[in-house]
């Protein structure tokens, strides 16, 4: 993991908005892209923890991130800390699929942090991100699913693929949004403590 987020846009037509204001507000990552509060987001890819980092800096406060022990176990305070103060977060492990997905339920509803993180094999599925998507909007917290393995169809706000770029960053395409175009940005690293700026680039992507 490297020092900060510079972020530069690849497709043009998601300029504004892309998951504009909720009625708790939104966490902004970088000039156009935020995370709605209140919401439940996605994220896939293999720089999907970057992805979450991201927020988690923007969004302040304590962090909760949940998982099966073989994914919370691997994270490492050295890599955490370019992005945010390791004291900030909240680690659980669950036993199983079941017990994650209620830990991360309990996580969003508690008030207890403006971000929670939840790491599942498979994307959560209708009933399950309703179940989610509820204890996001009570509380006004940002949800985020980390999907390692297939998305399902879901109730999540936006969905993120998170990916490494060639040469250097990585790319973060938003093939799902509720409240405006999806579109691509290139991130790169920028230096501690987050500096991201955006600079366009043409590209397409599909819902």
């Amino acid at each position: 993991m490297s020092a900060g987020t510079e972020i530069t846009r690849l497709q043009t037509i998601a300029a504004t908005g892309l998951a504009g204001p909720a009625a708790h507000g939104e966490i902004r990552l970088a000039g156009p892209v935020s995370l709605a509060r209140g919401r439940v987001h996605e994220v896939m890819g293999d720089s999907a923890d970057i992805f979450a980092l991201t927020a988690a800096a923007a969004a302040k406060g304590p962090v909760f991130w949940i998982g099966v022990s073989r994914d919370v176990e691997t994270l490492a305070p050295t890599g955490l800390q370019d992005f945010v103060d390791p004291a900030r977060l909240v680690l659980s492990i669950g036993l199983n699929r079941a017990e994650t997905l209620w830990a991360g339920e309990q996580a969003l509803r508690s008030r207890a942090a403006p971000c929670v993180i939840v790491e599942l094999q498979d994307g959560p599925d209708l009933k399950e991100s309703r179940r989610l998507q509820i204890a996001a909007e009570e509380s006004g917290a940002v949800g985020l699913v980390l999907v390692h393995g297939r998305a399902r169809a879901s109730a999540a706000e936006t969905r993120w693929t998170c990916d490494a770029a060639a040469g250097d960053g990585w790319v973060w395409n938003c093939t799902k949004s509720k409240r405006g175009p999806p579109g691509a940005w290139r991130a790169s690293s920028s230096g501690k403590h987050h500096a991201p700026h955006l600079v366009a680039m043409a590209a397409s992507a599909t819902a």
